[in-house]
């Protein structure tokens, strides 16, 4: 449907309220009405993933202390789902740079909010859920990322990357440290208040039983250091789990192979090859023991 179709759908529906438009993603269009936020995708084969959503934030809601969507998921003449706004104010990492304080607490309201949502009480609760969708891999095999590289290194690079790529995804997993992860944890799926103080978090519909440090990668490649260890201590201290960085250092570089880290609708969706290009040069570096600096020097050389 065009924006302007759904406009006209909605006012049948709130007649005499206000509708703006918030903006629109790669999976759907969001409208404000009143205090509710109303999301049309653009694929009517994506009410899996909203129902595999509104179950997760349903099955956890009370075992989070911070404010989570309670979604409804409606099926008429259109496939929509409303849920009441999540307030607070919109953040970057960028903008936290110079505000330590602000550093602090959200990186206290990060680790908490991620110790709740790792518990094993939250992991039960989606073990029970109805809708939850589990997703084709835990990560790919190297032969479904394979076509996707083969023209960006040469066949003995592509025998070194392989063998290390194999290494990070096939590593066990102790059965404690798979978590119910959001995998989507920065500014445009959550909010703080003037203080930096997380308040909510929202889009949950890549959230599912990963790895734990999956979940940490954001954090780990974008925040301020001071941000990072104020994190790490805190995560800690609720836990008592001491943060694997040298797993979350491997993870990150294979995480950032791809713009969707994940399948949707069981279908492998990289954004470009030049971003793949980019990426991968960085996998590289990483994989030499390199600094972040020399994928750029890899990139160019090897395009």
């Amino acid at each position: 449907m065009t924006q302007e179709e759904i406009i006209d759908f909605l006012h049948k529906k709130y007649p005499s309220q206000e509708i703006k438009f918030i903006g629109s993603g790669s999976d759907s269009t969001a409208f404000r009405v009143e205090d509710q936020v109303i999301r049309v995708p653009h694929n009517e084969d994506n009410i899996k993933l909203y129902l595999h959503e509104a179950a997760v934030c349903n099955a956890i809601k009370k075992f989070i202390d911070f404010d989570i969507p309670e979604i409804t998921v409606h099926q008429d003449e259109i496939l929509w789902i409303e849920h009441k706004i999540v307030d607070g104010k919109k953040w970057s990492w960028h903008k936290f740079m110079f505000h330590p304080k602000k550093q602090k607490n959200l990186g206290i309201g990060l680790a908490r909010f991620m110790a709740q949502l790792h518990s094993k009480n939250a992991r039960d609760a989606i073990s029970k859920a109805k809708h939850i969708q589990k997703y084709k891999y835990v990560y790919m095999p190297y032969e479904e990322v394979l076509p996707y590289i083969s023209n960006v290194l040469r066949p003995r690079q592509l025998e070194y990357f392989k063998k290390r790529y194999e290494k990070i995804v096939s590593k066990k997993v102790p059965d404690k440290d798979m978590v119910l992860c959001h995998l989507g944890i920065k500014g445009p799926n959550s909010v703080v208040d003037d203080n930096g103080n997380l308040t909510g978090i929202f889009d949950f519909c890549n959230a599912g039983i990963y790895e734990r440090w999956r979940d940490m990668v954001l954090v780990y490649l974008f925040a301020p250091l001071y941000l990072w260890r104020i994190f790490c201590y805190e995560y800690k201290r609720i836990t008592g789990i001491t943060i694997d960085t040298k797993r979350i250092s491997d993870l990150s570089t294979i995480e950032f192979l791809w713009a969707k880290r994940w399948y949707k609708n069981d279908k492998f969706r990289p954004l470009g090859e030049r971003f793949i290009a980019k990426n991968v040069a960085a996998a590289m570096a990483h994989f030499h023991g390199l600094p972040k600096i020399t994928m750029w020097w890899w990139y160019y050389t090897k395009r």
